[in-house]
């Protein structure tokens, strides 16, 4: 009977130490998971990261080009007469609209060339 219970307990030891070495190897396994989890995460915010601040360095350029463009010509003109129905000149609603056209232009990217006027139909 002694050697019964001894093998009993010897069973039940090795039972105990298997259960707690499995469960030493699933911690262990998801730590390894874990920490790749976190490693990829990171080099994806690291990419979000560098990808916002090119884009923000880009729009920035823009933005600088935008500011240091000088329209190519204003004249400060001095109109004798009070009360005048028109607020500004026909020519520097035209440049004003010619600058806000080329910013637009500037910051989405599109091209300035303009297409010609005298574009025909082709015969068919």
């Amino acid at each position: 009977m002694k050697q019964a219970t001894a093998i009993f307990f010897a069973f039940i030891l090795a039972f105990s130490a298997g259960w707690l070495v499995k469960g030493w190897y699933q911690d262990s396994l998801e730590l390894v998971a874990l920490k790749t989890a976190n490693e990829v995460n990171n080099a994806s915010l690291k990419a979000q990261q560098d990808l916002a601040s090119q884009s923000a360095r880009t729009l920035e350029n823009k933005l600088e080009e935008l500011a240091n463009v000088q329209p190519p010509e204003i004249r400060t003109e001095i109109i004798k007469p009070v009360f005048t129905n028109l607020c500004v000149s026909d020519d520097f609603v035209r440049m004003y609209n010619e600058a806000i056209d080329s910013a637009e232009r500037t910051l989405s990217g599109k091209s300035t060339d303009k297409m010609p006027d005298n574009i025909t139909k082709v015969k068919r």
